[in-house]
C-alpha cells in the first residue's frame, strides 16, 4: 500500500511542476507581450514629439533605434537622461522660447484671418514680446480663447472634408428605414449629398439631412406611442377576459357547492325517514312523516333547481361575454398582424424602385451564405453599378436619373431567374445573390443582363435617351470567406470596370 501511495506522491508532485513550468512559460510569455506593448507606446510617443527640435529629435530617434531591438534596461535610462538633459537645457535658453513663441504667433496669425482673430492675436503678440517671463500655461489658455471663440459655421465647413461627411450621411440614410411618407424627400437629400461640392450648397443639404432625421425620428416615436397604446389596450382586455373568465370559475364552483348542499340535505331527510320509519308503530302515523319529508324533499329539489336555472343563465352570459371579447381579441390580432407584416414589408423594400432594400439582402446573404456553408453548393454574388449616373442627374434632372433607376431595376428584375435575389443597395448601386451558380454562369448571366440594359430605350417627357450603360463585379464564394471579403472582391472587380471603360462585367 505505502508503495503505490509514493507512487502517487510522485506523480502528484510532477504534476505540480509541470503546472508551474507552464504557468512560469505563460508568465514568460505574458511579460514579452507587455515589453512589446511598451517599446511600441514608447516608439509611437516619440514619434508624436518628433519636429518640435532638432536636438530633442537626435534622442528620440536613438531611443527608437534602441527599442526596436528590444529592451535594454542600461541603454534605456543612458538615453533617457540624455534627452532629460537636453529638455532642461531648452527650459533655460529662454530666446529660443520665445522665437518659438513668436513662430507659434506666425503660424496662428495665418490660420485665423477674421479681423477679431488677427486683432486678439497680434496684441497678444506683443504682450508675450515685452514680457521678460512668460507663462506658457497662461499663454496657451489664451490663445485657446481666442482661437476658439466666434467661430463661422462657413470656417467650421471649410475645415471638413464635404466628400466624407457626404459619404458617411449617405451610408446612415440607407441603413434607416425611411417611412414610405419620407421616401420621396430622402431621395432627393441623397440625390444632393451625391452631386453637393462646395460648402455653401453643402450646409444647406446638411439642414435639409439633419431635418429629414428629425423628421423620421418623430415617425418612429408616434408609431412607438401606437403600439405602446395598442399593447395598453390588449392589457386592459386581457385584463377584462381574465376577470370574466375569473366570474364564470366562480359561478361553476357557486354552483357546485349548491349541488353538494342539496345532496346532503336529501341524504339527510332520507335517513330521518328511515329511522321514522323503523320507530313507527302505526300506518297512518308513518304515511304522515313520509308525506312531510317527501314534501321537504321536494322543496328543496324546486329550491334548488331555481337557484341552478339562474345561476347557468348567469354563467351562459359570462360565457356568452367571453365568446364575444375572444372574437373581438382575434380580429385585432389579425389586424395587428396585417400591419405589421406591411411595416416589415416596407421596412425591407426601397420606395423608389420597389426592389428588396440593403437591408432584405444582408437578412438574404446571411440565409443564402450559411446554406453555402452547410451544402457547399456554388454561390455567386454581382455588385451593379449605373455607368456616369452623377452627370445623368446633372444634364436631365433628379426626376429622369429618378426614372433610369426604375426602368433598371425593373430589366434586371424581369430578365433575372426566379431564384435569383436582387435588391437596391444604395444610390445607383444594385446587388444580386445568384445560388446554384458558379463564377463562369455568373459572367455570362451578368454580360446578358448588361446587354437588355444596353439596349434599352430611356424616356422621359416624350425625349428617348440612348444608351445608358450598366457595369459590373462579380464574383464566387470560395473556401475560408466571409460575407465582407465576398462583398470586397466583387467591389473591386466593379472598380476595374469602371476604370476599364465602364459597359463591362469584369470578375475577380
Amino acid at each position: 500500500m505505502g508503495f503505490f501511495t509514493k507512487d502517487a506522491d510522485k506523480d502528484k508532485w510532477k504534476d505540480k511542476y509541470l503546472k508551474l513550468l507552464d504557468e512560469q512559460q505563460h508568465a514568460t510569455e505574458t511579460e514579452s507581450e507587455k515589453q512589446a506593448l511598451l517599446c511600441k507606446t514608447i516608439i509611437r510617443l516619440s514619434l508624436a514629439a518628433s519636429g518640435f527640435d532638432a536636438q530633442l529629435d537626435q534622442h528620440l530617434q536613438s531611443i527608437r533605434d534602441h527599442l526596436e531591438q528590444g529592451i535594454d534596461s542600461n541603454t534605456l535610462k543612458q538615453d533617457l537622461e540624455n534627452f532629460t538633459a537636453v529638455l532642461d537645457d531648452i527650459n533655460k535658453v529662454s530666446s529660443g522660447a520665445s522665437s518659438r513663441t513668436g513662430l507659434l504667433f506666425d503660424f496662428l496669425l495665418r490660420q485665423y484671418t477674421s479681423t477679431e482673430h488677427q486683432a486678439a492675436l497680434q496684441a497678444l503678440k506683443t504682450a508675450s514680446e515685452n514680457s521678460e517671463t512668460i507663462n506658457h500655461e497662461q499663454l496657451f489658455g489664451t490663445i485657446l480663447a481666442i482661437i476658439n471663440t466666434d467661430l463661422t459655421t462657413t470656417a467650421i465647413t471649410n475645415q471638413i472634408d464635404i466628400k466624407i461627411v457626404s459619404n458617411q450621411l449617405l451610408r446612415l440614410l440607407d441603413g434607416i428605414d425611411i417611412p414610405t411618407v419620407f421616401s420621396q424627400q430622402a431621395q432627393t437629400v441623397k440625390q444632393e449629398l451625391m452631386t453637393v461640392n462646395s460648402p455653401t450648397p453643402f450646409q444647406a443639404v446638411l439642414d435639409k439631412s439633419i431635418d429629414l432625421l428629425l423628421k423620421v425620428k418623430q415617425h418612429s416615436q408616434l408609431e412607438r406611442q401606437d403600439i405602446d397604446k395598442f399593447l395598453t389596450h390588449i392589457t386592459e382586455q386581457l385584463t377584462e377576459l381574465g376577470q370574466t373568465v375569473h366570474g364564470a370559475s366562480e359561478s361553476a364552483l357557486e354552483s357546485e357547492l349548491m349541488r353538494s348542499k342539496l345532496d346532503q340535505c336529501v341524504s339527510e331527510h332520507v335517513e330521518a325517514l328511515q329511522i321514522s320509519s323503523s320507530n313507527a308503530t302505526k300506518l297512518e302515523t308513518l304515511k304522515e312523516i313520509i308525506n312531510e319529508r317527501l314534501m321537504c324533499i321536494t322543496l328543496e329539489i324546486q329550491e334548488h333547481t331555481q337557484k341552478e336555472t339562474v345561476h347557468r343563465k348567469k354563467t351562459q352570459l359570462q360565457l356568452e361575454e367571453l365568446t364575444l371579447k375572444v372574437k373581438e381579441m382575434e380580429a385585432e390580432s389579425r389586424e395587428l398582424k396585417l400591419k405589421l407584416e406591411l411595416a416589415s414589408a416596407q421596412a425591407l423594400r426601397d420606395a423608389l424602385t420597389g426592389l428588396p432594400n440593403r437591408l432584405a439582402y444582408e437578412e438574404r446573404l446571411q440565409n443564402e451564405f450559411a446554406r453555402w456553408k452547410r451544402y457547399h453548393m456554388p454561390l455567386s454574388l454581382i455588385i451593379w453599378d449605373i455607368d456616369l449616373f452623377k452627370r445623368i442627374n446633372d444634364e436631365f434632372g433628379h426626376k429622369f436619373g429618378d426614372e433610369v433607376l426604375m426602368t433598371i431595376s425593373k430589366k434586371l428584375s424581369e430578365h433575372c431567374r426566379e431564384t435569383d435575389f436582387i435588391s437596391r443597395f444604395g444610390g445607383e448601386e444594385f446587388t444580386m445573390l445568384l445560388p446554384n451558380t458558379d463564377k463562369q454562369m455568373a459572367v455570362r448571366l451578368a454580360n446578358q443582363l448588361r446587354y437588355i440594359i444596353e439596349q434599352t430605350n430611356f424616356t422621359f417627357n416624350g425625349k428617348q435617351f440612348t444608351p445608358i450603360t450598366i457595369s459590373c463585379g462579380v464574383t464566387e464564394f470560395i473556401d475560408d470567406d466571409t460575407q465582407e471579403t465576398a462583398f470586397e472582391r466583387a467591389d473591386n472587380a466593379l472598380y476595374k470596370a469602371k476604370q476599364q471603360g465602364r459597359n463591362l462585367c469584369c470578375h475577380d
